[in-house]
């Protein structure tokens, strides 16, 4: 093989080439740990999402990514392997930080994982890319070989120059772009392996913030992604001195009921953030009006107190070592 640079693509739990590499990696952990037997495929659930890795047009290693049951946001590393005969040329390294890009774009804000003694590389692997060793959880909180580590997966801020890509995320699912990155306003924008996943922004007046564009790419919808993504801004805006979140909205309410938000009058809402972009650009084209008002009080934000949870329907208001195998 010489192709410096490895392919990573989204791949179903079906897929005959990561069976095969899931096969690999149970024939490997076999060899490691004779007399644990491997789980296999115990404790997968349907939210997994697998990341393949290929050289030269062949597959070379797989992980995947799978959230723990809610309330729990964050997220789990899954059979993560590298075959033999590319091992030390970094492949591993680039799949776990798309991993890691991947449960960023559906809102984890953490990533966990366990390995175990008798995988040293794997180890390494992890400690290098900033995972800290935390006590075992559950199923592996009595097995004394698995090592569990964590890592959290910070949001990333959008950038000036990407307001252009934002602006075309959005419109491409119907969303107005207006005054994306105006001065006043905060965007997030996550990508994975098949670019832009998630974006939404924030404006801030005193201690009213103004939650806005939530968008979350179609492949995405329906497995938690928005409800985590707007938990975490509204936990940095409360972090901000923010104490009421509001939204305008023009058919989206089941949505932002969902996310634990309650219709309001208008009036209350555009005097709260009278200053804020969105409610100017609204008011110079003389749209307020058509706007409904949705309020929420930023109370154990960061704790978690939306409603308990439910599906995600909405596209707008509406992610260099000798072997990495994983369990």
């Amino acid at each position: 093989m010489t192709s410096p640079d490895p392919v990573i693509t989204a791949a179903a739990a079906d897929d005959p080439r990561i069976r095969q590499l899931i096969r690999d990696l149970d024939a490997d952990l076999t060899a490691r740990y004779p007399d644990e037997p491997c789980t296999g495929g115990a404790h997968i659930n349907p939210g997994i999402r697998f990341l393949l890795a290929e050289a030269d047009g062949r597959p070379v290693g797989c992980c995947a990514v799978q959230p723990f049951p809610s309330p729990d946001t964050a997220a789990e590393l899954k059979r993560m392997y590298i075959t033999p005969e590319v091992r030390g040329r970094g492949i591993a390294a680039r799949l776990l930080a798309e991993a890691e890009r991947t449960a960023t774009a559906l809102g984890h804000p953490e990533m966990r994982l366990e390995t175990a003694v008798h995988q040293p590389e794997a180890i390494a692997l992890y400690t290098r890319a900033g995972y800290t060793l935390i006590p075992n959880y559950p199923p592996y909180q009595h097995k004394t070989l698995s090592r569990c580590y964590a890592k959290p997966l910070p949001l990333p801020d959008a950038r000036p120059e990407e307001r252009e890509e934002i602006t075309a995320f959005l419109s491409g699912q119907g969303l107005s772009p207006q005054d994306v990155l105006a001065p006043g306003t905060r965007y997030w924008l996550t990508r994975d392996a098949a670019g832009p996943a998630a974006t939404v922004g924030l404006e801030l007046q005193g201690h009213s913030v103004l939650l806005r564009t939530v968008a979350v790419r179609p492949d995405l919808r329906r497995c938690g992604a928005a409800r985590r993504l707007v938990r975490r801004v509204l936990a940095e805006a409360a972090t901000q001195s923010g104490r009421t979140a509001y939204a305008f909205s023009t058919g989206a309410g089941p949505v932002w009921e969902r996310l634990g938000f309650r219709p309001v009058p208008l009036a209350e809402a555009a005097e709260a953030l009278s200053d804020a972009p969105q409610v100017r650009q609204y008011r110079a084209t003389g749209t307020l009006a058509d706007a409904t008002a949705w309020r929420r009080d930023l109370i154990d934000v960061t704790t978690g107190d939306l409603p308990p949870r439910s599906a995600d329907h909405s596209a707008a208001d509406a992610p260099n070592t000798a072997a990495a195998t994983g369990r």
